[in-house]
């Protein structure tokens, strides 16, 4: 009975022995966790708007097909990349589809303001919900607040200028008198509202490390 003792004793110091061991060589596994980054991709951006005539307020869509963007840095914060942007748009890329109508805008409208070569801006912040972008034009600049749709990598913004906060009543004046016979409503009136519904969008390219 002793000897069966002593045996038993004996297999279990060795047992707890080996154990020890065992946990001594058990290997940490640590998991590392990707580190994303997001940057600008010119290519993806589309700057539209949406001018409006008759007194019922008809829309005209167009685009700028050249926007120059320059970012501050590329950041972890997918919004924090936008942030601080600062734009330029060149009047020669607006495009409505309709070339004599280009001509217009561009020559009888921003023809006859200061600086018209572009419209240049900053986005001063932004997060999930809202944006602050200040626009410059007719030697001008005027802060808008407007709407932030995130899905995705895709960034949407959206607002409404009034080009009179610009003192540009002048080229309001100016395009619509060259284009009287296109703004002219069913009720006799030749109007273009001062009115514009701007919306823009990009696609970041997402980079996990």
């Amino acid at each position: 009975m002793k000897k069966n003792i002593i045996v038993l004793g004996l297999l279990s110091i060795v047992a707890l022995s080996c154990g020890e061991t065992a946990a001594e060589n058990v290997e940490e596994v640590v998991v590392q966790e990707q580190v994303c980054t997001y940057a600008y991709n010119a290519e993806s951006t589309i700057v539209g708007w949406t001018a409006f005539k008759f007194t019922e307020k008809k829309g005209v869509n167009g685009v700028f097909e050249k926007v120059d963007v320059l970012i501050a840095q590329n950041s972890e914060d997918m919004l924090q990349t936008l942030s601080g942007a600062s734009f330029t748009i060149p009047i020669e890329s607006v495009n409505t589809e309709n070339p004599d109508r280009d001509y217009k805008i561009k020559n009888s409208f921003f023809g006859t303001m200061e600086s018209s070569e572009v419209i240049s801006g900053i986005i001063k912040s932004i997060d999930s919900e809202k944006a602050l972008v200040e626009i410059s034009m007719n030697g001008m600049s005027v802060e808008y607040e407007g709407v932030v749709l995130v899905e995705g990598e895709k960034v949407s913004f959206s607002t409404s200028i009034d080009m009179v906060d610009f003192e540009s009543q002048k080229s309001i004046d100016s395009l619509n008198s060259v284009c009287i016979a296109v703004h002219t409503g069913s009720d006799g009136i030749s109007k273009l509202w001062s009115e514009v519904d701007i919306n823009v969008e990009t696609t970041l390219v997402k980079e996990c490390k």
